[in-house]
């Protein structure tokens, strides 16, 4: 039986080792061959099964130079160029090695380029070694501070993720961060490196993304973990060239990055057990919904003096030309204000048909096609605030920017969707709900607003809150889908198990959008998951089996030999489980249900004995568990330790008829019939009495 303590090993080198540590290993061969002008890792060349018409005598040269050092594993010398191959797992990594000294050429011999192959590996492997984390396997902080300060001219992201795992004991706990290490692997897979910081923190570096790319996957983090059932998760996120003053500053980028994803993270921690924290470079400098000055509120205050309504129009442009406009469309009803960016027109009238032409007007006087946005706020006896609407203008401009150039928004419910989303984008959950309630006081059924409210509900742990929005949201056609996907698991969540299913599966029968694409697969993982749960173990292979051809992903394999062993396919089941055991090492559940097995094939009593008991240690607060060793003990004749494993299964009433029965079994094991007739007819007396 394997060692359960988690350690990592290094067998030999991986495609990815060549991507991670990409800087090192060029290093590290220009330390070797110094007169290396360029040195770059290529994937070996496919085989050809015919030579192109148009490939060049040069291509074809170079083409079969790799094919020869991939085949044979052996270093090929190309006029000025030389190609290392170093073995990977199931393939082969190609070094490129190009402008050689002539003099080197003239004089590298095959010796000398064998030996150096096996030396570069040997160094490749050492790197490799001081920079993976030998607890979790991942990138270390050391390696993560050398990316950082290779980033100053390369700007990309650096997300920190924070997973509290379950500490009810030593092996619990153990298990939760092993497993939170597999769902992190599952969930970013090949695209960023992952970095482990201790104390269960981790690292994503992002590169060669959209800039808004990493503040979308902050909170898709939080969702994912917490639907993984962890009972704290915090993220933060930041572009790593946001922190212009590390120019003048004695810290290196790694030092002033971290430092200002750790106050980040902080930040998160305080919002709530699953909460998230996005610093943008526009929350200092051009935030969309920044605070309005000082001086635009006393404009706006006095000239709306003794006024229960106005409208108020800002224009996205500056200067002498757009006043002159405001000025000749305000005429004598309208008051204009002007900053360095914006124009402002006072109305003291709500008609909102006469503002959005007074609007139209002024934005079809400018020439071109780069025309500015208006934002129209109307104030009302209903509105607490009137300084407000120079916010609600600024709401409804961000609404225009997702319309055509030269577009007229007067605020409305979506302009609170959107900046209501754009507060979620910064993790700032209070602010998004304000924002969302705003635009459901003005749309009560709007399917995308109670569909954002109850993901922020869902994240502040009001999870009958959320329920309700979700639930609400249903009603609404064009957001139905995503509202039974986010009510399935808050359902299951809460343990909601037949609801959960009814959900997913309302949300499968829904129309096939594009987009959707990833939803309906983690739904297809989630209700497969409910069936096995349920014992529905024919509807959870049907989904399960084609779901993990697809993607491959080892959280399924449990599942896979949980629904194979209810269906009575124990070799499939046995099989399954193995591959989950490497999966997670620290699964009891796998390595009771793989116990029970190993007796019910006759493949080893001790092995299966062994098992169970290795399970109850991981987790031995669970009924199920001490149940399944008490079987195998009874069968082992350890007659004695099954009596003591089935005293706590008596006194719940999910495991006690199951344990009746056993205790029926284990008086019979000990020669004693009657003792054991009596536990019989307990057990059928406790069947019959659940069954009214």
């Amino acid at each position: 039986m394997q060692d359960y303590l988690h350690h990592v090993h290094f067998d030999g080198l991986v495609r990815s080792d060549f991507i991670h540590f990409a800087a090192e290993y060029v290093q590290i061969i220009d330390a070797h061959i110094p007169t290396t002008d360029t040195v770059t890792f290529l994937d070996p060349v496919p085989p050809q099964p015919a030579a192109s018409t148009t490939e060049s005598e040069d291509k074809r040269t170079t083409r079969e130079a790799l094919q020869e050092a991939a085949e044979k594993n052996r270093p090929v010398l190309l006029a000025e160029t030389l190609y290392l191959p170093f073995s990977i797992q199931g393939s082969t990594i190609l070094a490129e090695l190009k402008g050689l000294d002539d003099y080197l050429v003239r004089k590298i011999g095959n010796d000398w380029l064998d030996g150096l192959q096996t030396t570069l590996c040997r160094e490749f492997l050492l790197v490799k070694r001081a920079n993976i984390d030998s607890i979790t396997g991942l990138l270390n902080s050391w390696h993560l501070n050398e990316t950082l300060n290779r980033m100053e001219d390369d700007p990309g992201a650096l997300i920190l993720l924070s997973v509290t795992p379950q500490r009810s004991n030593v092996f619990l706990g153990r298990r939760s961060q092993s497993r939170a290490v597999s769902l992190l692997r599952g969930f970013v897979g090949e695209r960023f490196p992952l970095y482990s910081l201790g104390q269960s923190c981790f690292a994503i570096v992002c590169r060669d993304v959209p800039k808004n790319y990493y503040a979308e996957l902050a909170p898709s983090l939080v969702n994912f973990f917490k639907h993984e059932g962890y009972p704290r998760v915090h993220v933060a996120s930041l572009t790593v060239d946001t922190a212009e003053e590390q120019l003048d500053s004695e810290q290196s980028v790694a030092e002033m990055t971290l430092h200002k994803a750790w106050s980040a993270l902080h930040v998160a921690s305080k919002r709530g057990p699953f909460a998230f924290y996005s610093i943008t470079q526009e929350q200092t400098e051009n935030h969309p919904l920044r605070p309005p000055s000082l001086e635009l509120k006393r404009w706006l205050l006095k000239v709306s003096r003794k006024r229960d309504t106005f409208s108020l129009i800002q224009i996205s442009r500056g200067g002498d030309a757009i006043k002159q406009y405001a000025l000749s469309v305000a005429a004598d009803s309208g008051t204009v204000r002007q900053t360095a960016t914006d124009t402002y027109l006072f109305f003291p009238f709500i008609d909102k048909t006469k503002v959005k032409k007074a609007a139209g007007r002024i934005i079809g006087k400018v020439n071109g096609e780069d025309k500015p946005n208006a934002g129209i706020a109307i104030y009302t006896t209903k509105e607490r605030s009137k300084s407000a609407m120079l916010l609600n203008c600024r709401k409804a401009l961000c609404h225009a920017a997702f319309l055509e150039s030269g577009s007229v928004v007067i605020c409305d419910a979506v302009s609170f969707n959107i900046s209501g989303d754009i507060y979620y984008g910064e993790g700032d959950l209070v602010r998004a709900v304000a924002e969302y309630k705003k635009g459901l006081a003005l749309e009560q059924k709007n399917g995308n607003l109670l569909n954002s409210l109850g993901v922020c509900y869902a994240q502040m742990n009001r999870s009958k809150d959320a329920m309700y929005c979700f639930q609400q949201a249903c009603a609404s056609k064009e957001d139905r889908f995503m509202a039974l996907y986010n009510l399935g698991f808050e359902q299951r969540q809460h343990n909601k198990r037949l609801a959960a299913i009814n959900s997913f599966a309302a949300a499968l029968d829904c129309p096939v959008e594009k987009e959707q694409e990833r939803a309906r697969k983690e739904i297809s993982f989630q209700l497969s998951v409910l069936y096995c749960h349920d014992k529905q173990y024919d509807k959870g292979v049907a989904l399960l089996e084609p779901w993990y051809a697809v993607e491959k992903d080892g959280k399924a394999l449990k599942y896979l030999g949980e629904i194979y062993s209810g269906l009575a396919s124990y070799s499939k089941a046995k099989k399954y489980l193995q591959m989950a055991m490497r999966y997670d090492e620290y699964d009891a559940e796998v390595l009771g249900l793989l116990g029970e097995i190993y007796l019910l094939e006759n493949e080893g009593d001790d092995i299966a004995l062994r098992f169970c008991e290795k399970a109850v240690e991981l987790s031995p607060d669970s009924l199920v568990l001490k149940l399944r060793l008490a079987k195998v003990q009874i069968h082992c004749g350890d007659l004695l330790a099954a009596n003591q494993s089935l005293a706590p299964c008596l006194r719940n009433k999910k495991t006690r008829f199951e344990a009746l029965k056993q205790k029926a079994t284990l008086a019979l094991e000990m020669g004693k019939p009657q003792t054991a007739e009596k536990w019989r007819i307990k057990a059928e007396q406790f069947a019959a009495d659940n069954k009214k």
